[in-house]
């Protein structure tokens, strides 16, 4: 009796491996979008909405969406929610698989949707950390610090790639660095100390790299170029500058 050959070796013939086109697009059943990436060794599917792997867990979107649907009946009965290790375990697994697809979103600079599934998983801790046992919630609360940052950095980049506001997202990353930093320790655990430490320095990274793309003001222009012509010893035209500085100093006052 000739059995089903389960042998991917065609899959992966059809899609050769090449370093400089690793990911696609491709239209799915019922046309739904579905994002591939192609590996040395095999192949990742991703959904773009809904679950990374496309499950529907008891009929709902997620396993976090089915217990929120849980929480809310019991809280209109006035009873208390009570989850398992292994509830724990379906949504801690869950949340994995939103961080992979953050992660290459991010990579891929899908930023929109990289600060989606980012916001996603931080209802996630959010969630947990209301329903279970403290330590149990800090298996998750550990890596808050990193995905604020993951989240910070996506729409602000967002708004940069798409709106040309680097302003904005200049903002956008200062209040992030602020919300990071104000996050509550956790007692004893180093993970969260070297996210923290790792998402402030990255966040700051970011915002000198957006500040060097400002454009310089035209007061600060006219300046260096005073300061130039002073070391010159071109003092009429030192002058003529300092006037044209005091000038947009005075229309700027007026403004206010």
């Amino acid at each position: 009796m000739k059995t089903k050959s389960h042998d991917l070796t065609w899959l992966l013939d059809a899609w050769a491996y090449d370093e400089r086109k690793t990911t696609r697009r491709i239209k799915g059943q019922n046309g739904r979008e579905i994002l591939q990436v192609r590996l040395p060794l095999g192949v990742e599917q991703y959904e773009i909405d809904g679950r990374p792997d496309g499950k529907r867990p008891m009929n709902h979107e997620s396993w976090l969406h089915y217990y929120w649907r849980q929480a809310k009946a019991f809280q209109g009965e006035s009873k208390e929610l009570v989850l398992t290790k292994e509830d724990f375990s379906r949504l801690r697994e869950e949340g994995l698989l939103y961080y992979y697809r953050y992660l290459l979103f991010f990579q891929l600079q899908e930023y929109r949707l990289c600060a989606r599934d980012t916001r996603r998983n931080m209802k996630l801790l959010d969630f947990v950390s209301r329903h279970f046992q403290k330590n149990q919630a800090a298996l998750l609360e550990q890596y808050r610090p990193y995905i604020l940052r993951m989240n910070c950095m996506a729409r602000a980049l967002y708004k940069a790639q798409e709106y040309g506001d680097l302003k904005g997202a200049l903002r956008l990353l200062r209040k992030g660095v602020q919300a990071v930093d104000g996050l509550e320790a956790i007692e004893n655990n180093q993970i969260f100390e070297f996210e923290k430490a790792r998402s402030l320095k990255s966040l700051e990274d970011l915002i000198s790299q957006l500040e060097a793309h400002l454009p310089v003001p035209v007061h600060v222009q006219l300046a260096k170029q005073m300061a130039e012509a002073i070391r010159e010893e071109n003092y009429e035209r030192a002058a003529a500058l300092r006037d044209q500085i005091a000038l947009l100093k005075k229309e700027k006052k007026a403004e206010k």
